[in-house]
C-alpha cells in the first residue's frame, strides 16, 4: 500500500491504457442503461444479465487499480493489491465468455431449446447442491430437488441431448456443464485467438488459485514502484481487450446501439478486433506473426 496519491495517466491513444479502460467502462454503463426494459427473448434477457455482470466486474476491477479515478484510499492508504486485481480480471474474462455463449444463437431450433433447458437445469442443480451442503434440513430442499428431477427428466428425452455421447450426457446430468462450448471454442467464435485467451486466463488464474508463481510475483511487487505499475498495466490491457469485445458483441444484439457508441469507442473496438486474433503480437511481448 502507499500513502501517496498517484497521478493517473490520461493517454487515450494507447488502447491498453487506464484512460481507455475508463472510457470503455463509461460506455458499458451507457449501453446497459440504453437497453434496459427493451422487448426481449429469453436469450437476450440472459445476455443482458451477463453483460451487466461484465460491466460491474469491470467497474470493480477499476476500483482495485491505484491510478484509476474509481479507486478510493482506505483509511488514508492507496491499496496495491495485485492478486485481487488479477482475480477480478479473470472474472471479467469468464463473464465475457458466458456473454458470447448467450449471444450466438444456435441455427437449429432443437439446439436453442436444449440450450435453455440445460441453463435452467444447471441453475437448479447448483441451487440444490448448495442448499444441501449448507442447510441439509432445509424445508425447501424437497421442493428444489423436485424441480431438479423435473428438469432432468426433460433433459433425458430432449432430442438434442440424445445426440450427445453417453459420457457427455452423464457429465451434463452431473451438473458439470451449463454451456456446450468451452472458452476456447467461444474465443474462436468471437475472433479471439486461443493463445491470447490462454495467456491472459492462465496468468490471472495463478493469482485466483494462489499458485506459487503468483506468490513469486508478489515478492517484488511494491506499492508505487515502476515494476508494480507495469504489472497493473498488464491487467488493465487484458481488461481493455475483453471490455471492448463485450461492447461490440452486446451492441450487435441491438444494432441501433452500435451507432450510439462514440466514434472514439468504436475506434478502440476496431483496433482490438485487429489485435485479439493474432497468435503473437507486441501485446504479448513479441512482434506480430
Amino acid at each position: 500500500m502507499s500513502a501517496h496519491d498517484p497521478k493517473p495517466s490520461r493517454d487515450k491513444s494507447d488502447v491498453t491504457s487506464l484512460a481507455t479502460l475508463e472510457l470503455l467502462a463509461d460506455a458499458l454503463a451507457n449501453l446497459s442503461e440504453a437497453t434496459t426494459n427493451m422487448p426481449t427473448t429469453w436469450r437476450r434477457e440472459q445476455a443482458s444479465l451477463a453483460f451487466a455482470k461484465v460491466a460491474v466486474t469491470c467497474w470493480t476491477f477499476l476500483r482495485m487499480v491505484p491510478d484509476s479515478s474509481y479507486n478510493a484510499p482506505v483509511k488514508g492508504y492507496v491499496m496495491w493489491d495485485l492478486s485481487a486485481a488479477a482475480t477480478q480480471c479473470r472474472c471479467l474474462v469468464e463473464a465475457y465468455h458466458v456473454l458470447v455463449y448467450l449471444i450466438h444463437e444456435p441455427t437449429a431450433p432443437e439446439e436453442l431449446t436444449f440450450q435453455q433447458l440445460l441453463w435452467n437445469y444447471h441453475c437448479e442443480f447448483e441451487r440444490h447442491e448448495m442448499l444441501k451442503a449448507a442447510i441439509p434440513d432445509s424445508r425447501n430442499l424437497p421442493r428444489v430437488a423436485q424441480t431438479v428431477a423435473t428438469l432432468r427428466a426433460k433433459l433425458e428425452v430432449d432430442p438434442f441431448f440424445l445426440t450427445r455421447s453417453a459420457g457427455h450426457q452423464k457429465r451434463i446430468l452431473a451438473g458439470e456443464f451449463f454451456k456446450l462450448d468451452d472458452n476456447i471454442a467461444l474465443s474462436r467464435k468471437a475472433g479471439i485467438s486461443e493463445n491470447y485467451y490462454r495467456s491472459n486466463y492462465k496468468y490471472c488464474s495463478a493469482f485466483a488459485h494462489t499458485a506459487p508463481f503468483s506468490i513469486s510475483q508478489l515478492r517484488n511487487f511494491k506499492a508505487g514502484y515502476e515494476g508494480a505499475k507495469g504489472l497493473m498495466k498488464t491487467l488493465v490491457g487484458f481488461a481493455c481487450a475483453y471490455t471492448a469485445m463485450a461492447l461490440r458483441d452486446f451492441a450487435a444484439l441491438f444494432p441501433d446501439q452500435m451507432l450510439k457508441l462514440s466514434p472514439e469507442v468504436r475506434k478502440i473496438i476496431a483496433i482490438w478486433e485487429g489485435v485479439v486474433p493474432w497468435e503473437k503480437s507486441e501485446f504479448f511481448g513479441g512482434p506480430p506473426s
